[in-house]
């Protein structure tokens, strides 16, 4: 993510939370239905919105006919600071996506009246009564970014930082951002459980790394993904001890012959120098470096993956305007290759036309629909003449029929939506979880369904509307019409 604008809210600590594991695991069902394939579902904008400063708080992405907008939280609801960042929802347990849970990427709070706007914060919208709470800040979490559900009921929040403001006094030697694990009152679905993590509901995990953490996900065998993002970041992988226990286990980062693509192995890294500064011991182990690598994204959160017999991660590298694919059917040979972008055929080449950045440019937050399309924001930063974009990518297809196929790039790359408020970035991209609850606030229509997309409006533009999450979902009736 971009570097933050000037903080507007003032916040005061709250508490909300959610499942415990054994609830968790008693209830696997978070696929999605969303479908957001390109000339089926939606019709796809030709071109970026132009910088305006007349767009509407209240919808503020173009989005194409049949789709519909709703603002559902905003900045400073429940005491929520600025930079809301990435989201998810209770994918498991009781009542499956009715909590959606976002980061907000505020530094480290130096002092005590710092407090008041610094020191990041995980917050959650209750999607049944539209209520937003915080449910847990600390004065030394500094730039929270990624988040994840667990598949035994917590919550990953992940800081995006290479070098910490102030450390945590629990791991002291930890040089960068850490990952925190948030056990969630198996009662109250609106706190921490204080009996977990040493009575306040919270462990660091410096298993997984000090680096600048972003995009997390699991797979199948519940090793966990994540990168560093910064300019020769790598892509990493998390095999724990006991599954379901990050306390232990090893830290690996991928290296390929060539430091990019094609056959690869998972190095291990030292855990003791993983914990201080685990970039440093990847560029030792010459892991493969990218040009800041951001979120990740498997078929083991909402979405699903039809590539690779769904063994898929896919990786967006905002520096060089792509996204890659990795398979990951052998455990030990991974195998990367270009998915999206100029490279791999499937987006314009160079500037768009009317505007001085490429078309496809600086590629963000990930999420996959349940077709497998792959929804992917962009993040262009600097000054702008056009809006972000959010695109979706299709999968190929082995047979013709079915979408998916065996290491090839995506077939159709298409713009879905765009943002006039150039000051402001699409972050978060979540396509809701099946169950999700059909939201109302106030007598107003449907804002929330099993098919919408969830992004944040973040550094948004002056003289507008704080951060604000918007649900994107298909009008009710509209495909019936068709």
């Amino acid at each position: 993510m971009r570097p933050s604008k000037a903080l507007l809210a003032t916040c005061a600590v709250g508490a909300v939370g959610a499942l415990s594991a054994s609830a968790a695991l008693a209830d696997q069902s978070a696929d999605t239905l969303a479908d957001y394939t390109p000339f089926v579902a939606f019709e796809p904008f030709d071109r970026s919105a132009a910088c305006s400063t007349t767009f509407s708080s209240s919808a503020p992405f173009e989005i194409p006919e049949g789709y519909e907008q709703q603002v559902i939280a905003q900045e400073p609801e429940g005491a929520t600071k600025d930079l809301w960042d990435m989201n998810t929802q209770n994918e498991t347990g009781r009542q499956v996506g009715r909590y959606l849970y976002r980061t907000h990427e505020v530094g480290a709070a130096t002092s005590d009246a710092a407090f008041a706007t610094k020191g990041s914060q995980v917050s959650v919208t209750d999607l049944t009564t539209n209520q937003t709470r915080v449910v847990a800040q600390r004065r030394d979490w500094e730039r929270f970014d990624g988040i994840v559900w667990t598949p035994w009921g917590t919550i990953l929040a992940a800081e995006e930082t290479t070098a910490a403001a102030v450390r945590d006094p629990q791991v002291p030697n930890a040089e960068a951002g850490l990952v925190y694990e948030l056990y969630l009152d198996p009662s109250d679905p609106t706190r921490l459980d204080t009996s977990r993590a040493g009575g306040d509901g919270i462990a660091a995990r410096p298993a997984l790394g000090s680096k600048s953490h972003e995009g997390m996900r699991f797979d199948s065998r519940g090793n966990l993904y994540g990168i560093s993002e910064r300019d020769g970041g790598g892509i990493f992988r998390f095999v724990p001890t006991r599954r379901g226990d990050l306390s232990a286990g090893r830290l690996q980062v991928l290296r390929s012959d060539d430091g990019e693509l094609g056959v690869g192995e998972w190095v291990t890294l030292s855990p003791r120098a993983a914990r201080i500064n685990a970039d440093t011991e990847a560029t030792r182990l010459e892991g493969n470096g990218y040009f800041r690598p951001e979120d990740v994204e498997t078929g083991a959160s909402t979405g699903r993956d039809t590539n690779n017999d769904a063994n898929t991660l896919y990786v967006a590298i905002t520096g060089t305007d792509e996204v890659i694919a990795v398979d990951l059917s052998s455990a030990t040979r991974p195998f990367a290759y270009q998915y999206v972008g100029a490279e791999a055929g499937n987006v314009p080449p160079g500037n768009e036309t009317g505007f001085d950045t490429p078309a496809f440019d600086s590629p963000d937050n990930l999420a996959l629909d349940r077709q497998g399309n792959l929804a992917i924001a962009e993040d262009i930063g600097g000054t702008l003449t056009r809006g972000n974009d959010i695109w979706i990518a299709e999968p190929s297809s082995d047979d013709g029929e079915n979408p998916g196929a065996d290491r090839q790039p995506a077939a159709v790359v298409e713009r879905f939506a765009t943002l006039p408020d150039c000051a402001a970035e699409p972050t978060g991209i979540y396509f809701s979880a099946s169950r999700t609850n059909r939201s109302r606030r106030n007598r107003r229509n449907v804002v929330t369904t099993p098919e919408t997309l969830f992004v944040h409006r973040q550094h948004a533009g002056p003289g507008s509307a704080p951060d604000q999450e918007i649900a994107i979902t298909p009008s009710p009736g509209f495909e019936d019409e068709q």
